[in-house]
């Protein structure tokens, strides 16, 4: 997309926990990530439910570069995060020298959106069932009998991190009184109504099923009652 020289002046540095953008701001600038992890958040706050998590490659943001809106999500970076900012005058001014550039992003844009639609709608169906019918998954702790939901695209679970402020969305922070959970310690992934756990890098505790070490980057599916460890905290799997 673009040569050294733009991305050495374009380049921004973000370090982990830190807010790029927050919704409802207005700017004239779009993002791509080329190190890193970024996460879209739906609310003012870089917490609760959020929409997607890019990596290297991927662009955001560039709803700026078409109109004058506010900012639809919030945008946190999830870890230490190297971008290239690009403005309106850069952007047109890449497409004028390589037209493939366009091409490439309305292909990009169109797939995007059709997975962000799909998302929504599901992030909306979770808001409109019944209360009677509660979640679709949880994870329930055999210490304390709390429930922790599963979030429909799936969860980040570990710690609460002070120093950087990054909220997982399942945090054992109470559950773990011998500080054996990792600050970002596994996730549970949902394709196709199935559940997926895997272990994040550099855990040092372990993340087990029924007894089990499962091994980091490897995902293993998960069924309704498997006891699931992080560390020394334990608990259940349970889904609707």
């Amino acid at each position: 997309m673009a040569d050294t020289s733009f991305i050495d002046q374009s380049k921004l540095r973000f370090r982990e926990g830190e807010v790029i953008f927050r919704k409802g701001e207005m700017a004239q600038q779009m993002y791509i990530v080329l190190s890193g992890k970024v996460r879209l958040y739906v609310s003012e706050e870089p917490k609760g439910e959020w929409i997607e998590e890019l990596g290297k490659g991927d662009f955001f943001g560039e709803g700026s570069l078409l109109e004058a809106l506010p900012r639809t999500h919030t945008a946190l970076a999830l870890e230490d995060s190297d971008l290239i900012a690009i403005n309106r005058g850069t952007f047109l001014r890449m497409i004028r020298q390589n037209p493939e550039v366009s091409v490439k992003m309305m292909q990009r844009l169109a797939q995007r959106h059709r997975e962000l639609g799909e998302r929504v709608e599901g992030l909306e169906a979770n808001r409109t069932r019944p209360a009677t019918a509660g979640p679709v998954a949880h994870l329930v702790s055999v210490l304390s009998g709390r429930p922790y939901p599963i979030l429909a695209h799936g969860s980040l679970i570990g710690r609460f991190d002070p120093s950087t402020g990054v909220h997982p969305d399942i945090d054992l922070t109470e559950e773990d009184h011998n500080l054996s959970v990792s600050r970002r310690h596994a996730r549970i992934l949902c394709e196709h109504g199935h559940y997926f756990l895997l272990e994040e890098p550099g855990v040092a505790n372990g993340t087990f099923i029924r007894g089990e070490r499962i091994q980091p980057g490897e995902p293993r599916e998960l069924k309704h009652g498997d006891r699931v460890g992080f560390g020394m905290v334990v608990l259940f799997f349970e889904r609707s």
